[in-house]
């Protein structure tokens, strides 16, 4: 049951210039009022987050999206028709009004309507749009529990609202309306397939090929990363896999998808089964769970890239990262 007696109160201390952390469908974020420039630069010392990263403004209206950009395209028009409330962000030029800090200092800013029914009550009270990035250290994976919340950065924020576990897991698409062809920056829950099917041709962002500061939040080459080394495992290799590592003096752990792995041997192990979509509502949930069983290595299955795959091996290979490199080591 929705408590909105508690999100007035954090309603309230987002009026007062304080930051909370609350759910959307997607991950939790840390949210402070997008217009309040002091506010969101706490939320850039609590995350430890690099300033030319932007953030995203959360809305729960389109009247209060006209008060944050110089102009909404027809597509980008279309796009909102479609797919908001939900986990689509658009990119669009940003106003005057919009502070520096949000976007990184780019002309352009970005945009969601939340798909949850504490986030869009949380706007609609506050009454302005809500600036927020997700509720964990800078780089590390998304929290998708509240309980990972307040392991990362409870003690830092003025409130924590509890909404149960997020429905989708993964961060929001991010499609950036600015070029010629529309440019998805961050794959998400809204596929390329859906979006097309939607505006027409657009492009998929290539991370090798980017010399510009990021557009968009999860555009660093190592991103969504645990305190541990991954291995992506493709389904066919876990045979080979397991006997390389099974002898190792590394405490491990398994994740696995469409592979019942078995291996007493572990110090974790987590089968998420079911379609891509449940796998990806799990990953980061898996990695931080991981944690505290203070594994070295964890094998991560891989998964088609097609459909919601692509932001599943996404999220994986920047994990991985170490630096530019190696991002696509597998």
């Amino acid at each position: 049951m929705l408590d909105t007696n508690r999100i007035g109160e954090a309603a309230d201390i987002l009026r007062n210039g304080g930051v909370v952390a609350f759910p959307t469908e997607t991950v939790y974020g840390i949210g402070a009022r997008a217009y309040d420039e002091q506010a969101i630069r706490r939320i850039f010392a609590i995350k430890a987050r690099p300033h030319n990263n932007p953030l995203i403004v959360h809305v729960a209206s389109i009247e209060q999206v006209d008060s944050l950009v110089a102009d909404i395209a027809e597509s980008a028009k279309n796009l909102m028709a479609t797919f908001w409330p939900g986990a689509l962000t658009i990119v669009l030029p940003g106003s005057a009004r919009v502070p520096q800090v949000i976007t990184g200092g780019l002309t352009t800013v970005a945009v969601r309507m939340p798909d949850h029914p504490v986030a869009s009550t949380l706007i609609r009270l506050l009454g302005e749009p809500i600036a927020a990035p997700s509720a964990n250290r800078s780089g590390r994976p998304s929290p998708t529990h509240v309980e990972h919340v307040h392991r990362d950065v409870g003690n830092d924020v003025d409130m924590v609202l509890d909404g149960g576990t997020c429905r989708i897991g993964l961060e929001s698409t991010v499609i950036d309306m600015s070029p010629d062809i529309p440019c998805i920056l961050r794959s998400g829950a809204i596929t390329i397939d859906m979006i097309q099917a939607a505006i027409g041709q657009v492009t998929l962002h290539s991370p090798s090929n980017s010399t510009t500061e990021p557009k968009s939040p999860g555009m660093q080459q190592r991103h969504y990363a645990p305190n541990f080394r991954i291995i992506p495992v493709p389904r066919d290799a876990w045979a080979q896999t397991l006997d390389e590592w099974r002898n190792s003096d590394k405490p491990i752990g398994i994740l696995c998808h469409r592979t019942a792995v078995q291996d007493e041997s572990v110090t974790f192990y987590r089968h998420i089964p079911g379609t891509d979509e449940e796998y990806g509502k799990g990953l980061f949930a898996a990695f931080l769970d991981a944690e505290t069983a203070n594994i070295d290595v964890l094998l991560v299955e891989t998964v088609k890239e097609q459909g919601v795959g692509i932001a599943i091996m996404d999220r994986i290979r920047r994990a991985q990262a170490i630096e530019k490199d190696n991002l696509n080591e597998s």
